[in-house]
């Protein structure tokens, strides 16, 4: 019996290793890249926050090399690749001990940089984003991106307009202050990526947009033109 129960420990251990490695899909490479085991390859186009996609996450691998797991706050958290509504085209990963995730595209997908200048549509966003599992790109929204953007970087800055004193209390809090929604930057219509900028109400009086850190005037013009399409 001792014998039977030592050989059970034994193979029990062989399948628990056997699993963890089946479980170790990815590679990282000397570029950064990621490569499945079936060779596909993917492409870092930004961090949580610079980059977002829409849609339900679920895990699908580990990066070889990486412990597997890791806990924030309360949660534990896998480590390695997750798809996005059932698609691989465009991953998500966690790193250990980073609560933050990282936006992955195939390669063979990628027809341009990642950036703002190489948006073909901006999309309003109402609301939160990052906790969105529903929203979709829509194919609404302006194309006149190199104007938008000209004109917001060449407005005011929303300190220097005053949009805070707007909402600013005898005691300095800040009153009726809160996000509002995001504009949001498609890349293109066949990649569920977008590059989020937030746009912050003062009081539903004027409303600001941060692009490349730095807050702007969001004139109200636009925001219409935004909500309307």
């Amino acid at each position: 019996m001792k014998k039977l129960s030592i050989v059970f420990m034994c193979l029990a251990i062989i399948f628990s290793l056997a699993a963890c490695s089946n479980n170790v899909k990815f590679t990282e490479t000397e570029n950064k890249t990621i490569v499945a085991t079936d060779g596909t390859e993917y492409i870092f186009v930004g961090n949580e926050g610079r980059v977002w996609c829409f849609g339900e996450w679920e895990f699908i691998g580990h990066v070889k090399g990486e412990k597997k797991t890791f806990v924030h706050l309360t949660n534990k958290i896998k480590t390695g690749m997750y798809s996005v509504n059932n698609s691989q085209d465009v991953l998500v990963r966690y790193f250990p001990d980073n609560e933050f995730s990282a936006v992955y595209v195939k390669s063979e997908l990628l027809k341009t940089e990642v950036s703002l200048d190489n948006c073909i549509r901006f999309e309003f966003v109402k609301g939160s984003l990052f906790n969105d599992k529903i929203t979709t790109i829509s194919n609404k929204g302006i194309t006149e991106c190199e104007q938008f953007l000209n004109e917001i970087k060449s407005g005011q800055k929303a300190k220097d307009a005053g949009l805070y004193d707007l909402v600013k209390q005898p005691d300095g809090t800040l009153k009726n202050c809160y996000v509002y929604g995001y504009v949001c930057g498609v890349i293109q219509d066949d990649i569920n990526i977008v590059i989020p900028l937030e746009v912050r109400s003062f009081d539903d009086k004027a409303y600001s947009i941060k692009i490349n850190d730095i807050e702007y005037v969001l004139p109200q013009e636009w925001i219409d033109k935004l909500i309307s399409k």
